[in-house]
Parts: C-alpha cells; sequence; structure tokens
C-alpha cells in the first residue's frame, strides 16, 4: 500500500515576525542615520574657519610669490621722475580719472597669472597695483603695457579677497642708532610721496576673527649693518 506524505509549509513568516523585522530595521537605519549625521557635525564643525584660514593663505601666498616674481622694470632715468624708486615694487597713479590722482602699491608681472580672467592667451607685461576698499576687500587693478591706451583707460579690476579689511605698512631704518620698526595705517611719505614699506600686513577679518599676515617687499629690505670687528688681543 503506498502511503502519501503531505508536508505543511512554514517557510513563510507571521505578522509578527514581520512586525519584528519592520521594528529591528527601522532601529538600524535610524542608528546609521544618526551616526552619518552626528559624523557629518563632527567634520563640518569649523569647515568655515578653516576655510577662511586656507584662504588667508592662498593670498598672502600669491602676493608673496608675485612680489618675489616681479622685475625691476623702472629704469634709472624713469626712477628720477619717478621720486628715486627703482625697485620691483614701487608706488604708481593708475590711468583713468578714477585712479590717476592717487598712488598704489605696484608691481610688474611678465604675464598675467590665472586668477585674472582673459577669453584667450596670458596677456604679457602686467602691471598690477594693490587697492583696498573697506567695504569689499582687496582688489588688484591690472593692465598690460602693450594694450592701447595703457595710461588713458581705466585698468581691470579683479577682486582678491573680501575679507581684507586693513594693509599695515612696516618701516624700519638700520641708519639710525637702536633702530625699531614703525608700524603705520598710512604709508610713510617724504615731500607728499609715499615710501615703499620693508613690509606690508594684510589684516583678514571673518566674523569676529582676525588674523595678520606679513609679507616682505623684495629689493626694498635693508641688511642691518654688521658690528665693527675688534683685533683680539693674542
Amino acid at each position: 500500500m503506498k502511503m502519501r506524505h503531505t508536508f505543511k509549509d512554514t517557510s513563510g513568516l507571521t505578522l509578527l515576525e514581520v512586525m519584528i523585522s519592520v521594528f529591528l530595521g527601522a532601529a538600524i537605519l535610524t542608528a546609521a542615520v544618526t551616526f552619518v549625521f552626528s559624523m557629518g557635525q563632527l567634520w563640518g564643525r569649523g569647515a568655515d574657519e578653516k576655510l577662511f584660514h586656507k584662504h588667508v593663505r592662498g593670498v598672502s601666498r600669491f602676493l608673496e610669490e608675485s612680489f618675489y616674481r616681479s622685475g625691476t622694470k623702472v629704469s634709472a632715468a624713469d626712477a628720477e621722475e619717478n621720486n628715486g624708486q627703482t625697485g620691483p615694487v614701487y608706488w604708481s597713479s593708475r590711468g583713468g580719472p578714477q585712479y590717476e590722482t592717487s598712488e598704489y602699491l605696484t608691481f610688474e608681472l611678465d604675464e598675467s597669472p590665472g586668477v585674472f580672467v582673459w577669453p584667450e592667451e596670458r596677456l604679457p607685461y602686467v602691471v598690477c597695483s594693490l587697492e583696498l576698499d573697506e567695504d569689499e576687500g582687496l582688489y588688484v587693478l591690472w593692465r598690460s603695457r602693450l594694450e592701447t591706451d595703457f595710461m588713458e583707460d581705466e585698468p581691470r579690476r579683479t577682486r582678491l579677497s573680501p575679507f581684507v579689511k586693513e594693509i599695515l605698512y612696516h618701516y624700519i631704518d638700520y641708519t639710525e642708532e637702536d633702530p625699531e620698526w614703525e608700524v603705520l595705517e598710512e604709508p610713510e611719505d617724504e615731500g607728499g610721496f609715499p615710501h615703499v614699506p620693508q613690509r606690508i600686513e594684510l589684516v583678514f577679518q571673518y566674523g569676529e576673527e582676525r588674523v595678520s599676515r606679513q609679507i616682505v617687499i623684495p629689493g626694498n629690505f635693508q641688511v642691518p649693518p654688521k658690528p665693527p670687528t675688534q683685533d683680539l688681543p693674542l
């Protein structure tokens, strides 16, 4: 006699088991979301400050490298008409009625850097000047010497940083007996014409945080005189 066996399929989940599974899945998902959110807070905390300090380093490095890449463009003949300035960084007025009555700290580059927007190849022999706007930040006025009406037309204007609030000028005279640094809010002048400082100090501000960076002006930093040598007794 053949026996017929029947088997009951018990592989399905009961309603209770489904509810437990949903509850566990929701708990795991909630924990994962909480973890990701907390990590985001951890990594994002202070992100603005980090970006601000990175911006400060980038702007300072750009100006420092630009100063050192600038060539001595002022000849001896021109220097006599330019208040004796012969260094790679000098004071000059710019073209156009808006800029021709003021003096700006100026340097020249063989070609325009990448931050200066230009649709074709980089412009050669670019004259750059620093302009501080107390409300909008630090700008660079620039124009190529090869452009038509170089001194008559106003220069282009590119903002380097909206966070620069001050430029301080550092001077020292090593011919004095006890030379000390003098920090001025306006450039030192004689006879109405400003002197090139040995350093400039950029003051950045973001919210309540203020950060300063000093940049050495090449070609205008005097080396302290060596003390007089004395013969040692034999």
